[in-house]
């Protein structure tokens, strides 16, 4: 066990005699990837506490000090998401913690995809509704906005590249690469993976697929690191192809219409191709 996994362990152990050990929680369960099944030795934390309902606002205003129970925290925010009672952690040890506080009467009500129980002194999470699956048709909305805003940025590398900024470029065409390209591919295969952690998306695609990225993004890396704006140039409408062809057949896996035009298609393409930086 490397020293990152072992850090892990610690935390859940801690974690499991608290909540055995407080009479407010009822119940303690992990969903995400050790959930799952399917975590390797870096995998985030994704813990839930049923709390009492007459408990609840003194056990979240407590949460950090639950947190410096657990082993130390390094540093720590609340969730940014309205309405979600949540602290995302980095612990000690570089273990990442996401930490969900739920009231448990509503608890067993809420549609999951996955949890696993490690304490359930009630029979809570045995009621749980483990029948949530990623919706097609939502995830394929949620495509069409995110291919509709790559697509309307086209012209940014254009731009910074113009202007010399070759940094900033590198994080463009690394994030087209990693991000949107991979997050087309991940949805093709399963919409679940809309909402899979985009730092580990690329896991979840088969092996060609992943070395056809790492190729891209060697190639990226090859020519950025050379400055040399004529290969960056090849690769980059490589990636621009890749985009529009992953782009349909995910809107095509989801049962949604691709959403620009294959003349706008073109003449974006076009645009890149002749207004590229020399």
């Amino acid at each position: 066990m490397i020293a990152f996994e072992a850090a892990r362990a610690a935390i859940l152990a801690t974690l499991e005699g608290f909540a055995t050990g407080d009479p407010r929680i009822e119940a303690l369960w992990l969903q995400g990837s050790l959930a799952r099944g399917d975590a390797d030795a870096f995998s985030d934390i994704d813990a839930y506490l049923a709390v009492r309902d007459q408990a609840f606002d003194t056990a979240w205003e407590g949460r950090q000090a639950l947190l410096n129970q657990l082993g130390g925290v390094l540093a720590w925010s609340n969730a940014v998401v309205p309405g979600m009672t949540a602290v995302h952690a980095l612990m000690e040890g570089g273990v990442r913690l996401d930490l969900f506080f739920e009231r448990a009467s509503t608890a067993p009500r809420t549609p999951r995809p996955v949890a696993k129980a490690l304490v359930d002194k009630t029979g809570l999470v045995a009621r749980f509704d483990l029948s949530w699956q990623a919706s097609p048709d939502e995830v394929g909305r949620m495509v069409q906005t995110v291919i509709r805003m790559t697509r309307q940025g086209a012209t940014w590398p254009l731009r910074v590249l113009g202007r010399g900024q070759w940094p900033a470029l590198a994080r463009m065409e690394l994030d087209l690469i990693n991000a949107q390209l991979a997050q087309l591919i991940a949805v093709r295969l399963d919409p679940a993976n809309y909402y899979r952690n985009a730092n580990a998306l690329a896991m979840q695609l088969p092996q060609a697929e992943r070395m056809r990225l790492a190729a891209l993004t060697d190639r990226a890396l090859a020519a950025l690191a050379a400055r040399d704006a004529v290969a960056l140039k090849a690769v980059h409408l490589e990636v621009q192809n890749a985009l529009v062809e992953e782009g349909r057949a995910a809107c095509a896996a989801l049962g949604v219409d691709y959403p620009i035009p294959e003349a706008s298609e073109r003449a974006v393409r076009d645009l890149i191709d002749r207004a590229w930086p020399p």
